[in-house]
């Protein structure tokens, strides 16, 4: 199993991972009716397919692990990051999204039984915030967050993504995430 931060560009991203939820479920939480089988794009082309403004989201179910994950289509919408979206996929579990726009902008949000519990955005260089943000606070930490001098060349979406990864366990097979998964598209009322 690989790493998300082997995987994704840190140029801009946004990644959520959802405990112990079959797919069927996910999609009942996010509206989405299916007839038929869902269409398949690969993380190269979605957006040559879909176009920018695409509220599409890639879902890479492994069938060996507790994780479902979402991958944004266009990285920079943040759609599976949105509090609407993780309040509602995340009743009766947890879940965990980074969301890289640009270089030094990541956010970091954790969700638990339909609450958004903790939110942290690099940009201001704070812990993160919430009703219970102490269990994201000491994996950001871990990984060089929040000191008085960052590390030279410290990029804070590999590193929020390291934090995540390696506090709730999250790891993806490269090739399986860079070819074709099914994808669906999130209704902007949903936001």
């Amino acid at each position: 199993m690989d790493r998300l931060s082997e995987v994704l560009s840190s140029e801009y991203f946004c990644v959520t991972a959802v405990r112990g939820l079959p797919q069927q479920d996910l999609l009942d939480r996010l509206e989405i009716v299916v007839q038929g089988a869902l269409q398949e794009y690969r993380l190269d082309n979605a957006i040559e397919h879909l176009g920018f403004d695409s509220w599409g989201v890639r879902i890479y179910a492994p069938a060996d692990t507790e994780w479902i994950y979402l991958f944004d289509v266009n990285g920079q919408t943040g759609v599976a990051h949105m509090e609407p979206v993780l309040r509602r996929l995340s009743r009766g579990t947890e879940a965990i999204s980074v969301w890289s726009l640009l270089d030094s902008t990541t956010h970091v949000k954790q969700a638990r039984d339909g609450e958004v519990i903790a939110t942290c955005s690099t940009w201001l260089f704070e812990p993160a915030a919430g009703s219970d943000p102490d269990r994201l606070n000491t994996a950001l930490r871990h990984v060089g967050f929040f000191l008085e001098d960052e590390p030279e060349g410290f990029d804070d979406a590999r590193a929020a993504l390291e934090a995540v990864e390696t506090e709730f366990g999250l790891r993806v097979e490269a090739g399986a995430v860079k070819g074709p998964l099914p994808t669906i598209f999130v209704s902007s009322q949903l936001s």
